[in-house]
């Protein structure tokens, strides 16, 4: 009866804990198919922003083509101009030239004119008794015809000559207006070339502003990118934790760092690291990087959290049955005395404070008030 009362106790006990695990793997795949998740999310973000960076990139480079597009242009549009400039010199200086051709041959033309103006002016005074003079003072007839045919050559030499000047003065004026129509046309191209310079300028800046714009763009998403893959890189070492404690088959407790495996000073007796006395060591040092968290060993409830002489920021978690579990030197605490923790819940960050010679958890398991060596309790994994 006795014997039969311990087996179905034994069973009772077996179920219990089989229960747990039970939960506590259940528990486990949960968190670990929500950081999954979580990280799928993530890298969905990732790819998204990878195309918009593409699309960016291609955005960037019609920009940067159309502004060296636009740059050449606008070279090109300078080099004519210059070649219009000169024109447009030459044309003056001609134009100039000619006016004074002009001003020239108006004088002439002009001295010419008052010239035939006053001999026809003295003909006219003396009258026909001054032509007949000329004509009857021929002392033969062929004198008579030589006289005749002086006055009409000195008639007809006035005559073209007048017709001459007026000829060249038309022509002189016809090069000045084909010159000055040169320079209006020139005028024009001018005004039509800076009429596409200060466009083409316009969008140049527009483009500028755009491309600056995009570069902005840009360097905002390689920041969320880099952001992001900083949460990747965590939620991945989550998850690897997360798995290891739901394989963790050694121990009645947790290991307190999952990953962080090296014990740097174990349970027992050693010369202080400080004190340079030799002393019972009452827990494990492990070695883990500043900030990292710690986790509680198995379910409590808080009895300490707070600064605790050489151990610094400390934890104490009650777990029942006369155990309790010691965790110092943290740099943070995350919990407060009374609140309730799971198994492999954050309690706190590694740290430094007390009588600390750098980062690491000690870490303690006291039975009913005595300190025992934490590797009869837990594995490291």
């Amino acid at each position: 009866m006795k014997k039969s009362r311990q087996f179905i106790l034994v069973i009772l006990m077996l179920s219990m804990v089989f229960m747990y695990s039970s939960f506590v793997f259940a528990n486990a795949d949960s968190d670990i198919e929500l950081k999954q998740s979580e990280l799928k999310n993530i890298n969905n973000k990732l790819k998204e922003i990878e195309k918009s960076k593409t699309k960016l990139k291609k955005n960037k480079n019609e920009i940067l083509n159309k502004i060296n597009g636009i740059e050449d242009n606008v070279k090109n549009l300078e080099g004519e101009l210059n070649l219009i400039n000169n024109n447009v010199e030459k044309l003056t200086v001609g134009i100039a030239d000619t006016e004074n051709i002009l001003k020239d041959a108006t004088v002439k033309l002009e001295d010419k004119k008052t010239l035939v103006n006053d001999r026809l002016r003295i003909m006219y005074k003396s009258g026909s008794v001054g032509y007949m003079e000329v004509l009857l003072g021929a002392e033969s007839f062929s004198d008579l015809l030589t006289r005749m045919d002086m006055i009409q050559k000195i008639y007809e030499h006035d005559k073209n000559m007048i017709s001459y000047m007026k000829e060249q003065k038309n022509l002189i004026i016809e090069k000045k207006n084909k010159l000055s129509d040169e320079k209006i046309k020139y005028q024009e191209l001018i005004n039509d070339r800076e009429t596409k310079k200060i466009q083409l300028s316009t969008s140049l800046k527009k483009l500028n502003s755009t491309q600056i714009k995009l570069k902005k763009d840009y360097s905002a998403l390689e920041e969320q990118e880099d952001n992001l893959l900083k949460d990747a890189n965590e939620v991945t070492n989550i998850i690897k934790k997360l798995k290891l404690a739901k394989n963790y088959v050694g121990g009645k407790m947790a290991w307190p760092t999952p990953g962080y495996t090296r014990i740097t000073s174990p349970f027992g007796y050693r010369i202080h690291p400080i004190t340079h006395k030799k002393k019972l060591h009452t827990g494990i040092d492990i070695a883990i990087p500043y900030g990292e968290k710690i986790y509680a060993a198995q379910s409590g409830t808080i009895i300490y959290a707070g600064w605790f002489g050489g151990y610094g920021k400390a934890v104490m978690i009650d777990h029942g049955g006369g155990y309790v579990t010691l965790y110092g030197h943290n740099s943070k605490l995350l919990v407060k005395v009374g609140q309730k923790v799971k198994r492999g819940e954050a309690i706190s960050k590694c740290g430094t404070t007390g009588a600390s010679t750098g980062p690491h958890l000690h870490f303690e398991v006291r039975e009913n008030g005595k300190y025992v060596n934490p590797l009869k309790w837990v594995v490291p994994y």
